[in-house]
């Protein structure tokens, strides 16, 4: 069952798919019964706990510990950034704001960032002659999203927005107004 198993997750790693811990649990499940139901039982045969198969979270790690698979991070973009050159940023920042005398309600920060709806699970099982996985293209089924705020919202001078009316937004380069058709 173990050398089926290990099969399949190679196929798994080739086709590119996650293999978490309850998947492999789950395959290693109906491998076992595949298996039990292709043996004839043996004349008065009864199953007793003994001779149920768990794939338990001891079995799974003496499983690993056999054969080797280990569980790896599926990267993407950097996850963190660097924090003493963040730190030095915000000095040069504060810097820039003062000689230049901006006043608040002129500073805005705009971050982009990407909203997954089909996300694959981050962590997957390798063989253990694999160090990383080749060849994986994540799904890109995702909406961009950028989000902006200003340092302080008091816009003496400017038309503030009915807090009660939504506010435009732009999709696709247009100007859309929610609401309003």
């Amino acid at each position: 069952m173990e050398r089926l198993l290990l099969i399949w997750i190679k196929e798994k790693q080739l086709a590119g798919d996650s293999v978490t811990e309850t998947i492999v649990c789950g395959k290693a499940s109906g491998i076992y019964n595949d298996m039990k139901g292709k043996q004839a039982p043996e004349k008065g045969e009864t199953l007793t706990p003994a001779k149920i198969f768990k794939a338990s979270r001891g079995w799974l790690n003496n499983f690993k510990r056999l054969t080797g698979i280990h569980s790896i991070v599926r990267h993407g973009e950097a996850a963190s950034s660097e924090s003493k050159a963040g730190s030095d940023y915000l000095k040069t920042f504060a810097s820039v704001i003062a000689e230049q005398e901006y006043i608040p309600q002129q500073v805005f920060n705009c971050d982009e960032t990407g909203l997954f709806w089909k996300k694959m699970p981050r962590r997957t099982f390798i063989i253990a002659e694999e160090k990383r996985l080749l060849g994986h293209m994540p799904m890109k089924d995702r909406l961009t999203l950028a989000l902006s705020s200003v340092a302080e919202r008091d816009f003496e001078g400017f038309d503030t927005p009915d807090p009660d009316e939504p506010e435009p937004i732009m999709v696709d380069d247009e100007i859309v107004s929610p609401g309003k058709s």
